[in-house]
């Protein structure tokens, strides 16, 4: 081989797309140690929405599908995909969604146009909402995500796994089956989502003046 030629690609290129700091650094870290995956990118939902071409160089997307501190549209992950598909069909790139709101009807809905296909860690038939919320409170859960001190430790990890041990949360394909692939514990951010899906009443916002 000489200097001007390239050996072929023979890992998986991925992208992290996620509105929180710890989560989108933890997921990068444990998926940036498994063998034959390259990490490309780690972005929030406004450097992914603009990165254009560059989604021609990744064959895996991991989508935070949600960021509740926005105003406009709680759902930012709906126009990451659509960024992505305006580049890579399916192909081509492979777009896996992360969210705690699977129950959501519109976002299942928006998802689905904007040509994901897979949802990750959702509410399915064969979860248990219950019997984790009861896991969570006799746990102290909710205070401890609260904190958030040392999210990487053995402790946490034991946490996600005990948790989904109870919620028996599900990788969701698009349309709402289970994949034949592998379940993973779900990270801090989507058990605190899940809870407060699970044991708040849903209000509206009020206007605002003017």
């Amino acid at each position: 081989m000489n200097g001007t030629e390239h050996a072929p690609h023979t890992s998986i290129r991925l992208v992290v797309v996620d509105d929180d700091d710890i989560s989108r650094a933890g997921i990068t870290t444990i998926l940036g140690a498994a063998p034959g995956l390259e990490i490309v990118a780690a972005l929030d939902h406004d450097a992914a929405a603009a990165w254009g071409e560059r989604w021609r160089g990744v064959d895996v997307v991991l989508v935070d599908a949600a960021d509740e501190r926005r105003d406009d549209d709680h759902f930012p992950g709906v126009s990451v995909i659509e960024c992505v598909r305006r580049h890579r069909d399916r192909r081509q790139t492979r777009v896996i969604v992360l969210t705690g709101h699977f129950f959501n009807g519109a976002l299942r809905r928006r998802i689905r146009e904007a040509g994901a296909d897979f949802f990750r860690l959702g509410v399915s038939a064969h979860s248990r909402v219950n019997a984790a919320v009861n896991h969570a409170l006799a746990e102290g859960v909710p205070e401890r995500l609260a904190e958030r001190a040392d999210p990487r430790s053995r402790s946490w990890e034991r946490l996600r796994r005990d948790f989904n041990r109870h919620a028996r949360l599900q990788a969701m394909t698009s349309d709402g089956r289970l994949p034949d692939r592998e379940q993973a514990t779900p990270s801090l951010p989507q058990i605190s989502r899940f809870l407060a899906w699970a044991t708040r009443v849903k209000t509206r916002r009020p206007p605002r003046d003017g």
